[in-house]
Protein backbone atom coordinates (compact mmCIF):
# COMPACT_ATOMS: atom_id res chain seq x y z
CA UNK A 1 0.00 0.00 0.00
CA UNK A 2 1.49 2.99 -1.00
CA UNK A 3 -0.01 6.53 0.38
CA UNK A 4 0.77 9.91 -0.98
CA UNK A 5 0.68 13.11 1.21
CA UNK A 6 1.31 16.93 -0.60
CA UNK A 7 2.88 18.57 2.16
CA UNK A 8 4.15 21.03 -0.05
CA UNK A 9 1.33 23.47 1.44
CA UNK A 10 -0.41 24.38 -1.75
CA UNK A 11 -3.85 22.30 -2.54
CA UNK A 12 -5.21 21.03 -5.49
CA UNK A 13 -4.73 23.87 -8.91
CA UNK A 14 -8.52 23.19 -9.64
CA UNK A 15 -9.46 24.94 -5.74
CA UNK A 16 -6.73 27.58 -6.05
CA UNK A 17 -7.77 31.41 -6.19
CA UNK A 18 -6.84 34.78 -5.33
CA UNK A 19 -7.15 34.29 -1.87
CA UNK A 20 -4.79 31.56 -1.61
CA UNK A 21 -1.95 32.68 -4.36
CA UNK A 22 -2.31 36.49 -2.56
CA UNK A 23 -3.98 37.09 0.26
CA UNK A 24 -2.37 34.12 2.21
CA UNK A 25 0.91 34.60 1.68
CA UNK A 26 0.72 38.72 2.52
CA UNK A 27 -1.27 37.46 5.47
CA UNK A 28 1.82 34.91 6.58
CA UNK A 29 4.11 37.70 6.04
CA UNK A 30 3.11 40.09 8.21
CA UNK A 31 2.98 36.90 10.82
CA UNK A 32 6.59 36.52 10.10
CA UNK A 33 7.39 40.03 10.20
CA UNK A 34 5.57 40.78 13.91
CA UNK A 35 6.57 37.75 15.57
CA UNK A 36 9.85 38.22 14.42
CA UNK A 37 10.14 41.55 16.02
CA UNK A 38 8.01 40.10 18.97
CA UNK A 39 10.12 37.06 20.01
CA UNK A 40 13.68 39.30 19.20
CA UNK A 41 12.38 41.83 22.08
CA UNK A 42 11.39 38.88 24.12
CA UNK A 43 14.54 37.30 24.03
CA UNK A 44 16.59 40.65 24.47
CA UNK A 45 14.12 41.56 27.86
CA UNK A 46 14.88 38.06 28.98
CA UNK A 47 18.88 38.16 28.33
CA UNK A 48 18.78 41.85 29.81
CA UNK A 49 16.88 40.29 33.03
CA UNK A 50 19.72 37.73 33.16
CA UNK A 51 22.68 39.49 33.34
CA UNK A 52 21.29 41.85 36.33
CA UNK A 53 21.24 38.72 38.24
CA UNK A 54 17.65 37.55 37.72
CA UNK A 55 19.07 33.50 36.89
CA UNK A 56 16.27 31.30 37.03
CA UNK A 57 15.34 27.94 34.93
CA UNK A 58 11.64 29.56 33.38
CA UNK A 59 14.00 32.49 32.02
CA UNK A 60 16.37 30.37 30.28
CA UNK A 61 13.86 27.95 28.95
CA UNK A 62 11.44 30.63 27.76
CA UNK A 63 14.47 32.14 26.06
CA UNK A 64 14.95 28.64 24.15
CA UNK A 65 11.06 28.94 23.31
CA UNK A 66 11.76 32.23 22.24
CA UNK A 67 14.70 30.62 20.11
CA UNK A 68 12.41 28.15 18.62
CA UNK A 69 9.90 30.68 17.53
CA UNK A 70 12.31 32.03 15.63
CA UNK A 71 13.39 29.18 13.95
CA UNK A 72 10.54 28.77 12.86
CA UNK A 73 9.45 32.14 11.58
CA UNK A 74 12.80 32.21 9.91
CA UNK A 75 13.10 28.54 7.61
CA UNK A 76 9.47 27.42 7.97
CA UNK A 77 6.99 30.43 6.97
CA UNK A 78 8.96 31.77 3.78
CA UNK A 79 9.04 28.43 2.27
CA UNK A 80 5.25 28.48 2.98
CA UNK A 81 4.59 31.88 1.28
CA UNK A 82 6.37 30.98 -1.87
CA UNK A 83 5.00 27.59 -2.59
CA UNK A 84 1.57 29.25 -1.87
CA UNK A 85 2.34 31.93 -4.11
CA UNK A 86 3.66 30.36 -7.05
CA UNK A 87 1.73 26.73 -6.55
CA UNK A 88 4.55 25.11 -7.04
CA UNK A 89 7.78 23.28 -5.35
CA UNK A 90 11.02 25.55 -5.89
CA UNK A 91 13.56 24.49 -3.43
CA UNK A 92 15.03 21.71 -4.69
CA UNK A 93 15.21 17.95 -3.03
CA UNK A 94 17.00 18.55 0.11
CA UNK A 95 15.07 21.53 1.05
CA UNK A 96 12.05 19.28 0.41
CA UNK A 97 13.22 16.24 2.40
CA UNK A 98 14.18 18.66 5.24
CA UNK A 99 11.45 21.13 5.45
CA UNK A 100 8.63 19.86 7.20
CA UNK A 101 11.16 16.91 9.63
CA UNK A 102 12.57 20.26 10.79
CA UNK A 103 9.08 22.22 11.55
CA UNK A 104 8.11 18.91 13.50
CA UNK A 105 11.15 18.87 15.18
CA UNK A 106 10.99 22.55 16.61
CA UNK A 107 7.26 22.05 17.49
CA UNK A 108 8.30 19.14 19.49
CA UNK A 109 10.93 20.96 21.42
CA UNK A 110 9.04 23.80 22.19
CA UNK A 111 6.08 21.01 23.58
CA UNK A 112 9.18 19.63 25.65
CA UNK A 113 10.36 23.02 26.73
CA UNK A 114 7.06 24.16 27.95
CA UNK A 115 6.57 20.91 29.62
CA UNK A 116 9.88 21.55 31.52
CA UNK A 117 9.01 24.90 32.31
CA UNK A 118 5.57 23.88 33.91
CA UNK A 119 7.88 21.84 36.06
CA UNK A 120 10.42 24.51 36.87
CA UNK A 121 7.13 26.58 37.74
CA UNK A 122 5.99 24.07 39.92
CA UNK A 123 8.79 23.33 41.95
CA UNK A 124 9.51 27.04 42.54
CA UNK A 125 6.18 27.03 44.31
CA UNK A 126 6.88 24.34 46.48
CA UNK A 127 10.40 24.80 47.64
CA UNK A 128 11.23 27.55 49.90
CA UNK A 129 13.22 30.41 47.92
CA UNK A 130 16.07 29.47 50.47
CA UNK A 131 16.55 26.35 49.17
CA UNK A 132 15.73 26.97 45.27
CA UNK A 133 18.90 27.20 43.18
CA UNK A 134 19.26 27.90 39.61
CA UNK A 135 21.92 25.13 37.86
CA UNK A 136 23.06 25.76 34.78
CA UNK A 137 23.76 22.56 34.24
CA UNK A 138 20.27 21.32 34.91
CA UNK A 139 19.14 24.02 31.98
CA UNK A 140 22.08 22.49 29.30
CA UNK A 141 20.59 18.54 30.49
CA UNK A 142 17.00 19.75 29.85
CA UNK A 143 17.65 21.29 26.21
CA UNK A 144 20.31 18.92 25.34
CA UNK A 145 17.69 15.91 25.89
CA UNK A 146 14.72 18.04 24.62
CA UNK A 147 16.73 19.03 21.34
CA UNK A 148 17.83 15.13 20.76
CA UNK A 149 14.30 13.19 21.07
CA UNK A 150 12.63 15.99 19.05
CA UNK A 151 15.11 15.42 16.28
CA UNK A 152 14.76 11.66 16.50
CA UNK A 153 10.63 11.50 16.79
CA UNK A 154 9.73 12.85 13.52
CA UNK A 155 12.36 10.95 10.95
CA UNK A 156 10.05 9.43 8.94
CA UNK A 157 9.35 12.79 7.37
CA UNK A 158 13.20 13.01 6.45
CA UNK A 159 13.45 9.67 5.21
CA UNK A 160 9.84 9.28 3.23
CA UNK A 161 9.30 13.08 2.11
CA UNK A 162 10.27 13.53 -1.59
CA UNK A 163 9.58 15.43 -4.66
CA UNK A 164 7.11 14.69 -7.62
CA UNK A 165 5.84 15.66 -10.79
CA UNK A 166 2.29 16.39 -11.17
CA UNK A 167 0.69 18.38 -13.50
CA UNK A 168 1.01 22.20 -12.25
CA UNK A 169 4.66 21.46 -11.75
CA UNK A 170 7.06 19.70 -8.78
CA UNK A 171 5.21 19.07 -5.56
CA UNK A 172 6.69 17.97 -2.00
CA UNK A 173 5.31 14.62 -0.79
CA UNK A 174 5.31 12.44 1.95
CA UNK A 175 5.23 9.01 0.30
CA UNK A 176 4.78 5.91 2.38
CA UNK A 177 6.13 2.61 0.97
CA UNK A 178 4.89 -0.65 0.42
CA UNK A 179 7.54 -2.01 2.86
CA UNK A 180 6.56 0.74 5.55
CA UNK A 181 3.04 0.61 5.77
CA UNK A 182 2.82 -1.30 8.79
CA UNK A 183 5.67 0.74 10.43
CA UNK A 184 3.61 3.84 10.05
CA UNK A 185 0.28 2.75 11.25
CA UNK A 186 2.31 2.15 14.21
CA UNK A 187 4.41 5.57 14.03
CA UNK A 188 1.26 7.31 13.21
CA UNK A 189 -0.16 6.54 16.83
CA UNK A 190 2.84 6.76 18.93
CA UNK A 191 3.98 10.26 17.72
CA UNK A 192 1.22 12.47 18.46
CA UNK A 193 0.92 10.68 21.61
CA UNK A 194 4.85 11.04 22.58
CA UNK A 195 4.98 14.71 20.88
CA UNK A 196 1.54 16.28 21.99
CA UNK A 197 -0.66 14.52 24.52
CA UNK A 198 2.38 13.53 27.43
CA UNK A 199 3.31 17.20 27.02
CA UNK A 200 0.20 18.85 27.46
CA UNK A 201 -0.99 16.24 30.29
CA UNK A 202 2.06 16.83 32.21
CA UNK A 203 1.68 20.55 31.70
CA UNK A 204 -1.54 20.80 32.61
CA UNK A 205 -1.17 18.74 35.69
CA UNK A 206 1.89 20.88 36.91
CA UNK A 207 0.30 24.10 36.97
CA UNK A 208 -3.33 22.69 38.48
CA UNK A 209 -1.08 21.34 41.25
CA UNK A 210 0.56 25.06 41.57
CA UNK A 211 -2.30 26.59 41.74
CA UNK A 212 -3.39 24.68 44.29
CA UNK A 213 -0.41 24.77 46.59
CA UNK A 214 -0.64 28.83 46.04
CA UNK A 215 -4.44 28.48 46.89
CA UNK A 216 -3.54 27.00 50.22
CA UNK A 217 -0.55 29.61 50.72
CA UNK A 218 -2.56 33.21 49.97
CA UNK A 219 -4.71 31.61 52.55
CA UNK A 220 -2.18 32.64 55.36
CA UNK A 221 -0.11 35.87 54.25
CA UNK A 222 3.14 35.90 54.57
CA UNK A 223 6.51 36.41 52.75
CA UNK A 224 6.54 33.02 51.05
CA UNK A 225 3.46 34.27 48.61
CA UNK A 226 4.08 33.97 45.62
CA UNK A 227 2.85 35.38 42.64
CA UNK A 228 -0.23 33.59 40.74
CA UNK A 229 0.01 36.24 37.93
CA UNK A 230 3.28 34.49 36.52
CA UNK A 231 1.41 30.93 37.00
CA UNK A 232 -1.28 31.73 35.28
CA UNK A 233 0.81 33.47 32.35
CA UNK A 234 2.61 30.54 31.89
CA UNK A 235 -0.27 27.48 31.64
CA UNK A 236 -2.09 30.53 29.21
CA UNK A 237 1.19 30.33 27.10
CA UNK A 238 1.27 26.36 27.25
CA UNK A 239 -2.35 25.93 26.83
CA UNK A 240 -2.10 28.59 23.89
CA UNK A 241 0.41 26.57 22.00
CA UNK A 242 -1.82 23.17 22.41
CA UNK A 243 -4.57 24.54 21.13
CA UNK A 244 -2.84 26.06 18.07
CA UNK A 245 -1.33 23.06 17.24
CA UNK A 246 -4.08 20.80 17.70
CA UNK A 247 -5.84 21.70 14.60
CA UNK A 248 -2.13 20.13 12.89
CA UNK A 249 -2.53 17.09 14.43
CA UNK A 250 -6.63 16.74 13.23
CA UNK A 251 -4.85 17.46 9.88
CA UNK A 252 -1.96 15.01 10.39
CA UNK A 253 -3.84 12.06 11.65
CA UNK A 254 -6.81 12.34 9.47
CA UNK A 255 -4.19 12.28 6.39
CA UNK A 256 -2.05 9.55 6.96
CA UNK A 257 -5.53 7.08 8.37
CA UNK A 258 -7.40 7.91 4.78
CA UNK A 259 -7.52 4.74 2.93
CA UNK A 260 -5.69 5.16 -0.37
CA UNK A 261 -5.57 8.79 -0.59
CA UNK A 262 -9.83 8.78 -1.43
CA UNK A 263 -10.61 10.70 1.83
CA UNK A 264 -8.26 13.76 2.36
CA UNK A 265 -8.47 16.52 4.94
CA UNK A 266 -10.39 19.50 2.85
CA UNK A 267 -7.65 22.39 1.40
CA UNK A 268 -9.68 25.31 3.83
CA UNK A 269 -8.92 22.79 7.03
CA UNK A 270 -4.83 22.07 5.53
CA UNK A 271 -4.65 25.83 5.44
CA UNK A 272 -6.49 27.14 8.42
CA UNK A 273 -4.36 24.86 10.79
CA UNK A 274 -1.20 25.76 9.05
CA UNK A 275 -2.00 29.37 9.41
CA UNK A 276 -3.34 28.85 13.17
CA UNK A 277 0.06 26.62 13.67
CA UNK A 278 2.26 29.62 12.64
CA UNK A 279 0.21 32.48 14.09
CA UNK A 280 1.01 30.86 18.01
CA UNK A 281 4.82 32.31 17.26
CA UNK A 282 3.55 35.48 17.50
CA UNK A 283 1.49 34.79 21.14
CA UNK A 284 4.13 34.69 23.32
CA UNK A 285 5.33 38.20 23.25
CA UNK A 286 1.70 39.80 23.07
CA UNK A 287 0.96 37.52 26.38
CA UNK A 288 3.78 38.53 28.18
CA UNK A 289 3.27 42.53 27.48
CA UNK A 290 0.04 42.22 28.69
CA UNK A 291 0.18 39.86 32.09
CA UNK A 292 4.06 40.32 33.23
CA UNK A 293 4.66 43.28 35.03
CA UNK A 294 8.48 42.39 34.81
CA UNK A 295 8.06 42.12 30.67
CA UNK A 296 6.87 45.75 30.92
CA UNK A 297 9.14 47.06 33.07
CA UNK A 298 12.42 45.59 31.43
CA UNK A 299 11.02 47.21 27.88
CA UNK A 300 11.07 50.19 29.51
CA UNK A 301 14.55 49.47 31.07
CA UNK A 302 15.99 49.03 27.65
CA UNK A 303 14.28 51.70 25.75
CA UNK A 304 15.64 54.26 28.59
CA UNK A 305 19.23 52.58 27.91
CA UNK A 306 18.32 53.34 24.25
CA UNK A 307 17.78 56.75 24.67
CA UNK A 308 20.05 57.77 27.15
CA UNK A 309 23.02 56.26 24.98
CA UNK A 310 21.55 58.63 21.75
CA UNK A 311 20.99 61.43 23.77
CA UNK A 312 24.93 61.31 25.58
CA UNK A 313 26.70 60.91 22.30
CA UNK A 314 26.40 63.80 20.14
CA UNK A 315 29.00 64.45 16.98
CA UNK A 316 32.54 63.82 18.39
CA UNK A 317 33.23 66.99 16.32
CA UNK A 318 31.54 69.19 19.18
CA UNK A 319 32.33 67.26 21.82
CA UNK A 320 36.44 67.74 20.45
CA UNK A 321 35.85 71.51 19.94
CA UNK A 322 34.12 71.63 23.51
CA UNK A 323 36.91 69.42 25.18
CA UNK A 324 39.33 71.63 23.36
CA UNK A 325 37.83 75.15 24.86
CA UNK A 326 37.72 73.48 28.52
CA UNK A 327 41.22 72.78 28.36
CA UNK A 328 42.17 76.28 26.80
CA UNK A 329 40.02 78.04 29.68
CA UNK A 330 41.53 75.88 32.10
CA UNK A 331 45.11 77.01 31.20
CA UNK A 332 44.08 80.43 30.82
CA UNK A 333 43.19 80.35 34.54
CA UNK A 334 45.70 78.48 35.85
CA UNK A 335 48.14 80.89 34.08
CA UNK A 336 46.11 84.29 35.19
CA UNK A 337 45.99 82.62 38.78
CA UNK A 338 50.15 81.64 38.79
CA UNK A 339 50.79 85.35 37.51
CA UNK A 340 48.73 86.79 40.24
CA UNK A 341 50.44 84.48 43.01
CA UNK A 342 53.62 85.63 41.59
CA UNK A 343 52.73 89.40 41.74
CA UNK A 344 51.63 88.38 45.34
CA UNK A 345 54.91 87.03 46.55
CA UNK A 346 57.02 89.45 45.00
CA UNK A 347 55.36 92.16 46.49
CA UNK A 348 56.03 90.48 49.80
CA UNK A 349 59.50 89.96 49.68
CA UNK A 350 60.60 93.13 48.19
CA UNK A 351 59.71 94.92 51.33
CA UNK A 352 61.34 92.80 53.24
CA UNK A 353 64.88 93.35 51.44
CA UNK A 354 64.38 96.80 50.96
CA UNK A 355 63.75 97.05 55.17
CA UNK A 356 67.04 94.55 55.39
CA UNK A 357 69.45 96.86 53.79
CA UNK A 358 67.56 100.27 55.33
CA UNK A 359 69.11 98.95 58.35
CA UNK A 360 72.24 98.06 57.48
CA UNK A 361 72.61 101.78 55.87
CA UNK A 362 71.34 103.17 59.13
CA UNK A 363 73.42 101.11 61.97
CA UNK A 364 76.36 103.44 63.08
CA UNK A 365 80.30 101.38 62.92
CA UNK A 366 81.44 102.83 66.57
CA UNK A 367 83.79 101.42 68.52
CA UNK A 368 81.10 99.11 70.08
CA UNK A 369 79.81 97.62 67.35
CA UNK A 370 83.68 97.27 66.02
CA UNK A 371 84.58 93.21 65.76
CA UNK A 372 88.12 93.93 65.53
CA UNK A 373 88.75 96.76 68.25
CA UNK A 374 92.44 95.88 68.80
CA UNK A 375 93.06 96.84 65.06
CA UNK A 376 92.20 100.18 65.99
CA UNK A 377 93.77 101.18 69.27
CA UNK A 378 97.22 103.37 69.24
CA UNK A 379 100.09 102.14 70.15
CA UNK A 380 102.10 103.51 73.14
Amino acid sequence: MNRSLQISGSPDSSEVGSEVTVTLPLFLSLICVFGLAGNLLLILILLYELRKGRCSVVNCLLVSVGATDLLLLLFCIPVRIVTYAQQSWLFGGFVCKTTEWFLHSCLAVKSFTLAAIAQARLRHVLTPPKLLGFSRRHVGLVLISSWTVSLLLPLPHLLFTQLRMAKGGWTCSFDTPDYASSFMNVFSKIYPLLAYVLPMTFSFCCYLRALRRKERRNRVPGPRTLSRRVTSMLMSVSLAFDAMWLPEWIVWIWSRHSSYGLLQPPSALMILAQVVLFLNCTINPAVFLAVSDEFREGLKNIWTTCRQCDVSSPSREENGSSTIQSLHDLHSTSSHRASQDSRSKEEKILPDVEHFWQDRRNTSTGEENDPMPWEHQEKP
